[in-house]
């Protein structure tokens, strides 16, 4: 596994690579080639990060979660296989790993371990990225369904702003803003039981741990 610890050097970074795609660049990861994942390091640690850090608001646990998604990935090369482009992959990575780390944190919030309790006694869970991909854009595309109001207050609460941040910046009462969040995790229960009825309370109690963290 290349040093992550000296990444940030490009000065001597081959000039070819930096010249390469996305899709160039993975095909020599594959290979075992340390210098193709150090110029992916460097070409996406910094948009990894700031996914992680909007979520966790902890410099030290983001920076743990993309190094992790990072190391998964180079020592996966050789079997990973990705359908959609290289950056979507790795956001979508970021993300899983950003539950994960939700998940496996001993030290919760009230209402976040009770989420995450509820997850616990479900038989089975995501673990992998691509199922993680399929889901965010079942969601977006149910999300998008949704009246104005309901749409915001979702992606607000994705992007981890708390309720009060939520009222604040619509006007709203906090009990306003709980009444909608409610509502959204109704709309979105009846949509992901059609969709998978084999699995819809295991994404309804990953979304639950997300919106009411």
């Amino acid at each position: 596994m290349p040093e992550l610890s000296v990444i940030f050097s490009d000065s001597s970074m081959p000039m070819n690579l930096t010249d390469l795609s996305d899709e160039k660049l993975f095909l020599k990861i594959r290979e075992g080639n340390a210098a193709a994942f150090d110029m992916l390091f460097n070409r996406y640690w910094e948009k990894l990060y700031r996914i992680a850090y909007a979520r966790l608001k902890d410099t030290d646990d983001a920076q743990d979660v993309v190094q992790e998604v990072l190391v998964r990935f180079w020592n996966n090369r050789e079997k990973t296989e990705i359908k959609t482009s290289l950056e979507m992959y790795l956001m979508g990575a970021v993300r899983l790993q950003v539950i994960d780390h939700f998940r496996s944190r001993k030290v919760r919030e009230r209402q976040l371990q009770e989420a995450l309790d509820r997850i616990n006694l479900l038989e089975s869970s995501i673990h992998d990225v691509a199922d993680y991909l399929e889901l965010e854009q079942t969601l977006e595309a149910i999300v998008n369904e949704m009246p104005a109001m309901l749409k915001s207050i979702y992606l607000m609460r994705s992007e981890n702003m708390s309720v009060k941040e939520i009222a604040s910046k619509l006007g709203l009462a906090d009990q306003t803003v709980k009444n909608y969040i409610s509502e959204v995790l109704r709309r979105l229960r009846i949509a992901l039981q059609e969709k998978y009825p084999e699995k819809h309370l295991t994404y309804l109690a990953l979304l639950i741990t997300l919106l009411n963290k």
